[in-house]
């Protein structure tokens, strides 16, 4: 090739393409993803992201053994359920019904223990007033209220008297517990006739109600399946079980 005389045009050696720095054909392209990281991949040991990082919590999953929100413990109690902790069962208040016997001696021992104080209280004040009737009328009215009181109170408040304590048994109110003060009242009603035992006329009376309403609640207990007088069934429901 000429050059009309002139020396060919010298080329840069560190020239491969048509202009300098173009890649020559045939040559291998450089790796462009060794230059820039791919989104996503991680660099250097760092997190990718979007992908979950170990040790991270996530969300919903239990963390060194903590409990995941909304989802029940294996071996956790799931509610105290009827019957938990604080709240009665389905099975309060029920039991073996008390018998007539036990149930007759401890009204015999609670008798006794009302009645040996307010008899020897009531002949202290005859023999200090000189058997006056009045006085006598007075201690029997006194009496009945006190035999009165002390059952209904110790129902209520005890759930039994001293007599039923000593022979196992206990009066359950008809939602179970103790009874209230009211049903109390109405499973007792009938001792208070003794108030009007003083009374002349009207004491014979009330003595005859009394005896009366004793033979009623042997029979009805004797009667009903679970032992329910109908001293019982007129406070609402009460009934008596062995403790």
């Amino acid at each position: 090739m000429t050059t009309g005389g002139y020396p060919p045009p010298q080329q840069d050696p560190r020239a491969t393409g048509g202009h300098p720095g173009a890649p020559s054909y045939g040559a291998t392209p450089p790796d462009y993803t060794q230059q820039f990281p791919q989104y996503g991949a991680p660099q250097n040991g760092g997190p990718q992201y979007g992908a979950p990082q170990y040790g991270t919590p996530q969300y919903g999953t239990p963390q060194n053994g903590a409990p995941q929100f909304g989802a029940p413990q294996y071996g956790a109690p799931q509610g105290s359920g009827f019957g938990g902790p604080g709240f009665p069962g389905p099975n309060f208040g029920t039991g073996t019904p008390g018998e007539l016997l036990p149930r007759l001696g401890a009204r015999i021992i609670d008798g006794l223990i009302v009645g040996i104080p307010m008899g020897i209280l009531t002949a202290i004040m005859l023999l200090a007033s000189g058997g006056s009737g009045f006085v006598n009328f007075f201690m029997t009215v006194v009496s009945g209220v006190v035999a009165f009181g002390y059952w209904t109170y110790m129902e209520s408040a005890r759930g039994a008297t001293v007599g039923k304590k000593l022979l196992g048994l206990s009066v359950v109110g008809p939602a179970g517990g103790n009874p209230t003060l009211e049903q109390a009242a109405k499973r007792n009603a009938f001792v208070a006739l003794q108030i009007f035992t003083g009374v002349p006329l009207l004491g014979f009376l009330a003595g005859l109600l009394s005896l009366a309403a004793y033979i009623g609640i042997a029979v009805t207990i004797e009667q009903d399946g679970d032992k329910q007088g109908f001293h019982d069934k007129f406070a609402g429901g009460t009934r008596v079980r062995k403790s």
